[in-house]
């Protein structure tokens, strides 16, 4: 007689399989959406919830502004002048990417992780660990490093097109809880724009689609070096961190291959 098999229980006397999974395993492993929306809306309130260790004294984080333009002139960086002036002739062109920069973020980022899940599954957990390690780093940096954006900075001559041009205040009202105001170093909104341009080139069919992909992160640096939100600096500081982040889980994919290569000669062996 082949004795009963009994699932463990918990503390709480629920049952669980014999993996140790309980409901919600079964749950998530039923809806596995549910739990991508779940993943992203913890990073949201973990970045919420950072704003308060995060956002800087304003004395440290106009020095360090200070130091960006000081580098980028020293280097031949500091165009912002010329893109602003460039935006600001085109008022009309200004007042599209001021809205662009307070909606385009969020929008098209969340499009972009819909798609890759619904249609490029594969890929979809590389982009998303990249995306979140990235985000990980870049709060690490707003922590250490406060930097006043170019229309908080006094120094540079240049003006916040959002507040001149479209009304829009950052600092207050509903988008006050949205943004750190001395979250300067890195873009991640040129983050996020290079990530969906790279995945865009090497995942989309047809050529037109793919340049479309490539032309977003351009619209979004002129966007945030045009409406006075970042500086050069920032984006290729956004760029780098993005690139890390991707380092950083590729090489924790490799090490779990390794691991399972192992393990796999290790059973035929056996």
């Amino acid at each position: 007689m082949v004795p009963a098999v009994t699932r463990p229980t918990d503390t709480a006397g629920h049952t669980h399989d014999a993996h140790g999974v309980g409901a919600w395993g079964r749950f998530f492993r039923r809806y596995p959406g549910v739990r991508e929306v779940l993943i992203f809306l913890a990073a949201l309130a973990v970045y919420q919830v950072s704003r308060g260790f995060v956002v800087g004294d304003p004395l440290l984080a106009q020095a360090n502004a200070n130091s960006i333009v000081a580098f980028e002139r020293a280097n031949g960086l500091f165009y912002e002048g010329t893109i602003q002036r460039w935006t600001v002739d085109h008022l009309g062109l200004a007042s599209v990417m001021n809205y662009l920069y307070i909606s385009a973020h969020w929008v098209v980022t969340t499009a972009f992780f819909v798609w890759l899940y619904m249609r490029r599954r594969a890929i979809y957990p590389l982009i998303r660990n990249t995306f979140l390690v990235a985000n990980g780093i870049a709060l690490i940096i707003y922590m250490a490093f406060p930097v006043a954006p170019p229309r908080l900075f006094e120094g540079d001559g240049l003006i916040g097109t959002l507040s001149s041009v479209s009304n829009i205040d950052l600092q207050g009202g509903v988008f006050s809880g949205l943004f750190n105001p001395y979250a300067a170093v890195p873009s991640m909104h040129f983050g996020y724009a290079l990530m969906i341009g790279v995945a865009g080139l090497l995942l989309l069919r047809g050529w037109h689609l793919r340049i479309a992909a490539l032309l977003y992160p351009v619209i979004v640096f002129v966007m945030i070096v045009g409406t006075a939100n970042h500086y050069i600096l920032d984006a290729i500081a956004g760029g780098a961190v993005l690139v890390l982040g991707f380092g950083i889980v590729w090489a924790v994919v490799i090490a779990r291959r390794a691991d399972a290569r192992i393990a796999a000669g290790n059973s035929r062996t056996a």
